[in-house]
């Protein structure tokens, strides 16, 4: 009895092992899409002494013209362009085996708001990649989204609620339209994720704005896919955690455009959530993960090393019991 016992389960280790194998060859590619093709929205954020940078990455479909977005921050934000690169290295960055080892402002004060609606002031316009980018604060809510629709934002009425939200808590706005003289993969109309831009701002907390995304959500759900930069591995209400390590400048000389970002030791977090506009009610406020869970404890059961874990599991609460019943 014993022997066959022991048969059945060397079987299932070896039925475990090839089944590793096969996935090894086309896990790579796999992985690869779901990071970078598959997320309706990507962000790096970097958090640090009330200091976050956020990059923004969004799907795009339709002609080029016709392209607008806005992002409320909490603070007034400073931009600057991304290499289209960047998700590509935190993707590199974040698959296993991790790693072996485990400032801020700019310069001048706010500048003077331009002339605007009543209720809007416009305090800046910029190309930063491109982007034609105008930073705006409103008053009134109803003001700003005559004032979006007047510039050719087409930013529908029922966001009006949504821009109150933000007007009450005196954030700013980031609208941005893609220059005419630009184009994206050299065609008018496009489908797939556009060229990213990076915002900084100070911020009592770190916080993702996902709130106004809900005026724009498909039926079938937004997946958001955040690696977020911070002193402490963080979390939000059930996200899927798929990395965490310490990483230090060292570690990032490999990955150029990471590096011109990141210049000092961070534990980065990778999180993932697929959201429906109903659950799109308030942004995300990224909070630190209790300090006993260890850096590194990341077991999904539907994972194959989840299923292995639980295999050796059985294995051992079975062998345990045939001792106690001997």
């Amino acid at each position: 009895m014993k022997k066959i016992f022991y048969l059945i389960l060397i079987f299932i280790m070896v039925a475990f092992c090839l089944t590793l194998i096969s996935l090894a060859d086309g896990g790579l590619f796999t992985q690869l899409y779901r990071d970078i093709y598959e997320p309706n929205q990507l962000a790096m954020i970097v958090f640090d002494d009330m200091v976050e940078k956020i990059v923004f990455q969004i799907d795009y479909e339709g002609d080029a013209e016709d392209f607008a977005w806005v992002i409320p921050v909490p603070g007034y934000p400073k931009l600057f362009p991304v290499e289209d690169d960047i998700f590509y290295e935190l993707h590199k960055l974040t698959q296993p085996p991790p790693p072996s080892s485990f400032g801020c402002g700019w310069g001048a004060g706010v500048p003077t708001p331009g002339l605007g609606d009543e209720g809007v002031h416009v305090w800046e316009e910029n190309q930063v990649g491109i982007y034609h980018t105008t930073t705006l604060s409103a008053t009134d809510p109803n003001s700003l989204v005559v004032w979006l629709n007047d510039n050719g934002y087409a930013f529908p009425a029922e966001g009006q609620e949504i821009v109150d939200y933000y007007v009450q808590q005196s954030w700013f706005f980031v609208a941005m339209k893609i220059q005419h003289e630009e184009t994206i993969n050299n065609s008018e109309n496009y489908t797939g994720a556009i060229q990213p831009i990076g915002i900084m701002f100070f911020s009592d907390e770190m916080i993702y704005p996902l709130k106004i995304s809900a005026l724009s959500v498909p039926t079938w759900g937004t997946e958001v896919l955040i690696y977020a930069f911070s002193d402490e591995r963080v979390t939000f209400p059930e996200a899927a955690e798929e990395y965490n390590a310490i990483i230090t400048p060292d570690q990032l000389k490999e990955y150029p455009i990471l590096q011109g970002l990141i210049d000092e030791t961070f534990v980065l977090t990778k999180l993932r959530k697929n959201f429906s506009a109903e659950e799109m009610d308030e942004d995300l406020i990224l909070l630190p993960v209790p300090k006993y869970i260890a850096l590194g404890n990341i077991i999904d059961l539907n994972s194959p090393v989840g299923q292995f874990v639980l295999i050796i599991g059985i294995f051992v609460f079975v062998l345990k019991t045939k001792k106690r019943n001997a």
